[in-house]
């Protein structure tokens, strides 16, 4: 039972979640409302987005596992009550189970994909293979390069749900309204840009964090490279950038009657708490104010992925405001 617990700590069970939540949220709270309140068609079969969306927790668990079992001499120094790799499960069962997740990701990516007639889509999990590797390898040890491609990863997630599914609809439904279409992929295109641009920050923080690991072990870490100063311009940068970013977005589809909460919510859950980001970075000097710092980047991943039900019932409500017009 010690072991078996030991491999779930492994594998990371709740940002595997965060993944998974992710990926439904965007089939039910994206795909179905400008979908199904015009059509009551969410196109692909619940069967093969959900081996699409397991394809992506198993390479992400994968991902896990690789980047623990070349980061243990870092880890003793960072986090030494919490390593798993040489304490609780020995290295070679690590990599040997690392190789078994990820091929098996691989194949149902790429069976997925072929099934919902996106097979090019399929290369995605192989850029994930590839990347993940290299990363935990060598790339997470570099200059920022390792943080854009973890960044990168991680919009993918719902980028990848959202275009598996609009596709799907393009090739099958009757014919889309041009305006339904251009609304997903400015969407997807907008959730991807959040994902990346939110965990390229929190990376860097992470990487402040864990300073004094990473310059045992010779990584050229952001924090090392630059200094801890710089990096701290960094973050608050990256963190005012997304500011008028979700401004834009604001104003281009939240400022009609129609769409009443999203401008809101964004405005107090996603925009004040990036303020608060760069007000505490700017006052952060020991590891444990960095972690305040992380514990507010958590939270604006959380309630950028939460906005999705506010988007679904601004969606919701535009169209019985369309119903209650016509009735008039």
């Amino acid at each position: 039972m010690k072991l078996f617990l030991a491999y779930v700590r492994l594998i990371r069970p709740l940002n595997l979640f965060i993944i998974a939540f992710t990926l439904y949220m965007v089939r039910f709270c994206i795909i179905l409302p400008l979908r199904g309140f015009y059509h009551n068609d969410i196109g692909l079969n619940e069967s093969t987005y959900a081996l699409f969306s397991l394809s992506f927790l198993l390479m992400a668990a994968g991902g896990y596992i690789i980047n623990d079992y070349y980061d243990v001499e870092i880890d003793i120094i960072n986090k030494p009550t919490k390593l798993i790799i040489g304490q609780l499960i020995l290295p070679s069962n690590a990599l040997r189970t690392y190789w078994i997740i990820s091929i098996f990701g691989l194949i149902i990516g790429f069976y997925s994909c072929i099934k919902a007639e996106v097979p090019w889509l399929a290369f995605i999990f192989l850029f994930y293979f590839i990347g993940l590797l290299i990363y935990s390898y060598k790339l997470k040890s570099t200059f920022l390069f390792g943080n854009i491609l973890v960044s990168i990863c991680l919009g993918l997630v719902p980028l990848s749900g959202i275009y598996i599914q609009s596709q799907y609809i393009i090739k099958h439904s009757a014919p889309i309204d041009p305006i339904e279409i251009n609304s997903l992929r400015y969407l997807a295109w907008g959730v991807a840009l959040f994902a990346f641009l939110s965990t390229l920050i929190r990376e860097i923080v992470k990487d402040i964090e864990d300073i004094e690991g990473d310059a045992h072990a010779g990584c050229r870490t952001v924090p090392i490279t630059i200094g801890i100063r710089a990096s701290k311009s960094l973050v608050q940068l990256l963190s005012f950038v997304m500011i008028p970013l979700l401004g834009t977005y604001q104003y281009e589809y939240c400022h009609t009657p129609n769409m009443p909460f999203s401008a809101y919510y964004i405005g107090l859950f996603i925009q004040l708490p990036l303020l608060m980001v760069i007000v505490q970075s700017s006052m952060a000097f020991s590891p444990k104010d960095f972690k305040i710092v992380s514990k507010w980047l958590k939270f604006i991943m959380f309630t950028g992925i939460s906005y999705f039900f506010v988007f679904a019932y601004d969606i919701w409500y535009q169209q019985h405001n369309k119903i209650f017009d016509f009735l008039k």
